[in-house]
């Protein structure tokens, strides 16, 4: 399955746009784009090579090697591998290169978690390792793992990143209890005069790790050195992918704006299958991630400039249905395209140190990393921005202050009652309670629009008469008219008793934002649900959801209806909507239609007791007197 989609976000706005908006005006629909695939190289089972390996991306600049620099030494250093262990993770690093080769999260620890992390199908059972780094990178020739470097001379690259390095310590395994921290340098001399030092920090209790790099050929650094983040940093144990399970894409703060490189959507591929792509300016940090985890480099002073590549391949998969219509035909797909994508960050090949963020997306520890006064991160950078508020710039200034606040909000209930399933039924049922005053002044607006509405088609009548006898707008007659219908008009205007569905519309779009980015809700269970952050396995919830929607337009007063042809359409409304959402929202998370479903079921409720509110007492609209008027008429009573 090729990858054509942008983001995990467009599928979803066009849901909620055709949910509200359906309810008082028909005639906004957005066209759906389709999803962006990951790539998951944990399981040897899931994953099957190509039948030719693509040729790693060639450098856009390659110079001829220098005769000194062909003229190498021999490697005749041995080649290790040591293991950095800590509580939070374990890093494998291979002194062939002297890059990654390994890195398994192991918990998230922020301000306000304190839990371990598995890869993604994991269960009690089944506890997968969260490994960031995938077999198909490591397979490759060169291998396109993290920390490789890059230069303008091939020579040089090919000896930087191929050679065995000499390592500071004898150990094989390094164990860092809490609060300790170990420095470890990676050294490469060779005659043609290149010298290479890789000099890394590792901290027990942070995602965050130094690494300060100096390349110098004849005692001069080496110029347009680049640092290379990935390839594909995320979760490798994901099956396969749709619109909220996205694989690794590129990510850059670029000029104070964020940056965002899908391997699927955003690059275009040559007949090799590769891909390079620049984005120029003022760079604060790049990397690569997925939506909960990533590698971030930031370099001791904003980069110029930072270029990604990628490459793409097939895979065979587990049998899996991509949508409502594959699941009722019952022809399932067992392959998807997948992409790895590398960011080529510029850095100072001086020994200035780059801190590497290599963790958790989680909110919460980004933010005081972001805010911390001592300046973790090196200097004063925003990572926070490595969520993904939005993929699009004029929807993110509304959903990341409308998102964070909710992410506290079911943080807290999450705290209280130790389950994000209720939590999020209890901020549904608060939120919808605060919206019961408008929604019942929603219910009368359209009550009095629909009693009104035979009158005012006489009205309208009326004018269209006499506009063909060409009765002019000023006179008495039109104007009279005129005044009846805007009198008419008054406190029952449809727009609005539409603001509670307003202001539903930018709070549905930040929940979801808020679900599909929180790290809580990943591997969250409620009741049946295995992960609130994936779609429901049984589908339960899906057709469930749609007939909470059924019931909640049925019972909700809709705009007034006069013509044959608008009650049909509203009636055809009430069940294609529905359907339609069906589709759009199968493979949703499972905690988005929770939410959606259960206020749904609020609805029908508020609606109810609205509903008993607005009827007569005594049923059938006459007053009830003590005593018979002077002036009534007098009615004869027929014998029986």
């Amino acid at each position: 399955m090729e990858n054509q989609g942008s983001s995990n976000q467009s599928r979803f706005l066009i849901a909620a746009a055709l949910s509200m908006l359906v309810l008082f005006a028909w005639q906004y629909f957005f066209a759906p784009k389709p999803p962006a695939p990951d790539a998951n190289a944990n399981s040897n089972s899931n994953v099957a090579q190509t039948a030719a390996t693509p040729a790693p991306a060639p450098s856009p600049t390659v110079q001829q090697p220098q005769p000194q620099t062909a003229q190498t030494t021999p490697d005749t250093t041995p080649q290790r591998t040591i293991t950095i262990k800590s509580p939070l993770y374990e890093v494998t690093l291979d002194s062939k290169g002297a890059v990654a080769t390994s890195w398994v999260i192991h918990k998230n620890k922020s301000p306000k978690a304190d839990s371990p992390v598995y890869g993604d199908g994991s269960n009690s059972s089944n506890e997968k390792p969260l490994q960031l780094i995938g077999q198909e990178a490591l397979s490759r020739t060169p291998r396109e793992v993290p920390f490789r470097l890059s230069t303008d001379d091939a020579a040089v690259n090919s000896l930087v990143n191929d050679r065995n390095y000499q390592i500071s310590v004898p150990d094989e395994t390094i164990t860092l209890n809490p609060g300790e921290e170990r420095p470890i340098d990676f050294t490469l001399t060779d005659a043609s005069g290149i010298t290479v030092k890789k000099s890394f920090v590792f901290r027990a209790d942070s995602f965050v790790s130094d690494l300060g790099i100096t390349l110098n050929k004849n005692g001069q650094p080496v110029p347009n050195t680049k640092l290379l983040i990935g390839a594909s940093i995320g979760d490798h144990a994901i099956s396969h992918h749709n619109f909220y399970h996205i694989e690794p894409e590129a990510v850059a703060q670029v000029n104070g704006d964020i940056k965002r490189h899908q391997g699927g959507y955003t690059f275009v591929y040559d007949a090799n299958n590769q891909s390079t792509l620049t984005d120029a300016g003022t760079v604060d940090w790049a990397g690569v991630g997925d939506a909960y985890f990533a590698m971030t480099a930031i370099p001791a002073t904003p980069a110029n400039g930072v270029e990604y590549r990628a490459s793409k391949y097939d895979v065979q998969t587990e049998p899996f249905f991509n949508s409502i219509f594959q699941w009722i035909m019952r022809n399932a797909q067992t392959s998807e395209t997948r992409h790895l994508v590398t960011a080529y960050l510029p850095i100072n090949a001086d020994g200035s140190t780059t801190k590497i963020f290599t963790g958790t997306k989680d909110y919460f520890l980004l933010n005081q990393l972001s805010g911390d006064p001592s300046h973790p991160l090196g200097r004063p950078v925003e990572i926070t921005n490595l969520i993904n508020f939005s993929n699009y710039w004029w929807l993110r200034w509304l959903t990341k202050p409308l998102s964070i606040p909710i992410l506290y909000a079911l943080n807290f209930f999450n705290a209280v009652t130790h389950n994000y399933g209720v939590a999020i039924i209890i901020f549904t049922f608060l939120f919808y309670s605060l919206l019961f005053p408008l929604r019942w002044s929603q219910s009368r607006s359209f009550k009095k629009a629909s009693g009104n509405a035979p009158k005012m088609k006489e009205i309208q009548d009326k004018i269209k008469d006499l506009q063909k006898k060409g009765v002019p707008n000023d006179d008495p007659r039109m104007r009279q008219l005129q005044m009846e219908q805007l009198k008419m008009t008054k406190d029952a205007l449809p727009i609005g008793g539409c603001l509670p569905m307003l202001l539903q519309f930018p709070l549905l779009i930040a929940f979801y934002t808020a679900v599909t980015v929180s790290l809580e809700v990943r591997q969250a269970t409620f009741m049946w649900l295995p992960d609130l952050s994936a779609a429901d396995p049984w589908h339960i919830l899906e057709f469930a959801f749609a007939i909470s929607m059924i019931l909640s337009m049925k019972f909700t007063p809709q705009a007034a209806t006069v013509t044959p042809e608008q009650q049909m359409q509203q009636k055809m409304m009430t069940y294609f909507m529905p359907a339609m959402m069906l589709w759009v929202m199968w493979s949703a998370p499972s905690g988005l239609l929770l939410y959606w479903f259960f206020g749904n079921i609020v609805s029908f409720a508020q609606q109810m007791v609205i509903n008993r509110l607005n009827k007569p007492k005594d049923g059938s609209g006459t007053e009830i007197v003590d005593t018979v008027p002077t002036n009534a008429k007098k009615v004869k009573l027929k014998p029986a």
